[in-house]
């Protein structure tokens, strides 16, 4: 029997946003699964954002939802996907049971979890981020922590009983308006959106394809939630963003030279299931830890192009 994985069925049902969002290995998923970890620093406060985002540009009425947390500690601040890390036993099931489509359904909420972790240090101006290009890599990278230049208003409203305040800039290729509250005088918020005297609560881009919005704040002063990072992850590509992006890019515009890339030989077949075509990984950097097997392909999908929404558009 022939070993044979449909590739562009898996990818085309898992992909949202700026990451990954299928099939994770289980590393990913939780860790109280047998795995190692390091405690980078403890968690003062969680914070709980809602997102919904559209993952296909060309369908921007497919909306989808993740839940992500943004633990504050005294010296890091970890950005991550609840859905993604969760322990939760009805998350887990509900994801079990929607794994065949590529989401989880919460109340018919469409949902799909973002790929990402981001780990900010403040002090040190510094941030690395671990992102997935498919389940079949791990691309990490350092950055500096950009700040964006943002325009405040004079415009308020109230999210959770905090008064928030308005402010707008253009960042990473799209325009931002967020709300921030002085009430918690922490300089934080979702994503990689920061630079205000207080937590952002809600930040929209213009488009309203990336919409978070705070619906949780936690003390942890009393148990406060150790800041991790887990060891042991497969296939780790260290990087720059700019390698990143333009993997990520390279990946939806031709998935196939990209999966060489990654360090795995792709066999190109016909109808009959006859190879017709053989792509070797080349000897890069991105294919260090070398695949001993091959993904195979339907002749029909090698030039097919992956529609994507990443929320860093440059």
């Amino acid at each position: 029997m022939k070993f044979y994985i449909n590739i562009l069925y898996v990818i085309l049902y898992g992909l949202a946003g700026c990451g990954v969002v299928y099939t994770q290995p289980l590393q990913y998923r939780g860790v109280m699964r047998g795995l190692s970890y390091n405690a980078l620093d403890s968690a003062y406060l969680r914070i709980t954002y809602s997102l919904l985002y559209v993952s296909d540009s060309l369908k921007p009425n497919e909306v989808w939802k993740d839940r992500k947390i943004l633990l504050i500690g005294d010296s890091i601040q970890h950005f991550y996907s609840d859905y993604l890390r969760s322990n939760d036993s009805v998350a887990t099931a509900e994801w079990d049971r929607g794994k065949s489509t590529g989401g989880m359904n919460f109340s018919d909420q469409k949902v799909k979890y973002e790929g990402y972790d981001i780990y900010a240090y403040p002090v040190r101006g510094k941030r690395t981020v671990w992102e997935h290009i498919s389940n079949l890599s791990l691309y990490r990278y350092w950055e500096d922590i950009e700040k964006p230049q943002w325009k405040l208003s004079a415009d308020t409203c109230t999210i959770l009983s905090y008064a928030c305040y308005k402010a707008t800039a253009r960042f990473r290729g799209r325009d931002w308006i967020v709300w921030f509250t002085m009430d918690i005088p922490i300089d934080a918020g979702p994503w990689k959106l920061c630079g205000l005297p207080g937590l952002i609560m809600k930040a929209s881009d213009s488009k309203s394809h990336y919409v978070f919005e705070c619906i949780g704040v936690e003390n942890m002063n009393r148990k406060k939630q150790p800041i991790i990072k887990i060891q042991g992850a497969h296939g780790l590509v260290e990087c720059t963003r700019q390698e990143y992006l333009k993997a990520q890019r390279q990946f939806h515009e031709n998935y196939v030279n990209s999966l060489s890339a990654m360090g795995y030989n792709v066999n190109i077949i016909d109808d009959s299931g006859n190879r017709i075509e053989r792509i070797e990984t080349p000897n890069t950097k991105f294919s260090e830890q070398k695949i001993s097997w091959s993904l195979s392909i339907d002749a029909r999908d090698r030039n097919r192009k992956i529609p994507y929404n990443p929320i860093e558009l440059e």
